[in-house]
C-alpha cells in the first residue's frame, strides 16, 4: 500500500490560483467577490471627501487672507492636508474592507466547500462574522508590525543583517497573512485559537506556501484586496485537503490525488 503523500509547500502556493479559477468559473460567487473592493471604494471615498472638506475649512482663513504669502501658505497647507486625507482614507479603507466583507467571504467559502463535496456549516450572525474578522485582522496587523519593528531595529543596529532580516520580514508577514485568510474556513468550523495554532503547526509547509503566494500579490498596492476572494477559496481548498489527508492517514490509505485539483 503506498504511503500517503503529505500536503506541502507547492500545494499551498498553488491554492490561491486554484481558488481564483473557482471564483472566475462560478458566477454565483461574483457578487460576493465584488464586496471587498466595493466596500473599499465606498469607505475611501467617504473618508476622503470628509477629510478634504475638513482641510478646506481648516485653511479657509489662510487661503483667503489679504497677504500673498499667507494665501500661498494656506493653499500649500491645504494641498498637504488633502494628500494626508487621501492617504488616511486609503489606509482605513484597506484596513476595514476585509472584516466588513466577512459575510460575503464566508459565502465564498461555503460555495467552494460544497463544490468540493464538503458540508454546509451553521450560519453565523453577520455582526459576529464582521467582529471576528476585525479581531483577527487587528491581531495580525499588530503581530506583523511588532515583528517588522523588531527586525528593523536589528538592521539599524547592524546594517549587514538586512541580508537576513529583509527576507525574514517577508516570510513572517506571509505566515501572518496565511493565518488571516485561513481564518475564514477554520472560523466556520468553530475552531478556537488553540485548534487553529495546532492546524498551522501540523501544516506549516502548506501554510507557508499559501502565505508566500498571497504575499507576492499583496506587495502590489490594492491587488491583494482583489485577490482576497480567491484567497479564501484557496484557503478552503487547503483546509478540506488537510482534513481528508488526516482521515486518509488515519485509515492507512494514500491521499486521493484529486483533493486540490
Amino acid at each position: 500500500m503506498p504511503a500517503p503523500r503529505t500536503l506541502g509547500f507547492v500545494d499551498g502556493a498553488l491554492a490561491p490560483w486554484r481558488g481564483l479559477a473557482f471564483v472566475l468559473g462560478t458566477p454565483s460567487t461574483w457578487p460576493y467577490a465584488a464586496v471587498p473592493a466595493a466596500i473599499f471604494v465606498v469607505l475611501s471615498a467617504a473618508i476622503g471627501a470628509l477629510g478634504v472638506t475638513l482641510a478646506q475649512h481648516a485653511t479657509e482663513s489662510l487661503a483667503s487672507a489679504g497677504s500673498a504669502w499667507l494665501v500661498a501658505g494656506g493653499w500649500a497647507l491645504r494641498v498637504v492636508l488633502w494628500l494626508l486625507a487621501a492617504a488616511v482614507a486609503v489606509l482605513v479603507g484597506l484596513a476595514l474592507a476585509q472584516p466588513l466583507s466577512g459575510p460575503a467571504l464566508d459565502a465564498i467559502v461555503e460555495r467552494q466547500e460544497l463544490a468540493l463535496g464538503g458540508r454546509a456549516h451553521p450560519k453565523h450572525p453577520a455582526l459576529a462574522t464582521m467582529l471576528r474578522g476585525l479581531r483577527v485582522n487587528l491581531l495580525s496587523l499588530a503581530a506583523t508590525l511588532s515583528v517588522i519593528a523588531l527586525l528593523t531595529l536589528v538592521e539599524f543596529a547592524f546594517a549587514p543583517a538586512a541580508v537576513v532580516t529583509t527576507p525574514l520580514k517577508f516570510v513572517l508577514s506571509s505566515l501572518v497573512l496565511a493565518w488571516d485568510v485561513v481564518d475564514y474556513p477554520l472560523g466556520l468550523r468553530g475552531m478556537g485559537v488553540r485548534a487553529r495554532l495546532a492546524w498551522f503547526r501540523a501544516h506549516v509547509g502548506l501554510a507557508l506556501g499559501f502565505g508566500l503566494s498571497l504575499g507576492l500579490v499583496f506587495l502590489v498596492p490594492c491587488a491583494g484586496l482583489l485577490l482576497l476572494p480567491a484567497g479564501v477559496a484557496g484557503a478552503t481548498r487547503i483546509v478540506i485537503a488537510s482534513e481528508r489527508e488526516d482521515a486518509a492517514r488515519a485509515l492507512g490509505s494514500a491521499r486521493p490525488p484529486w483533493l486540490l485539483d
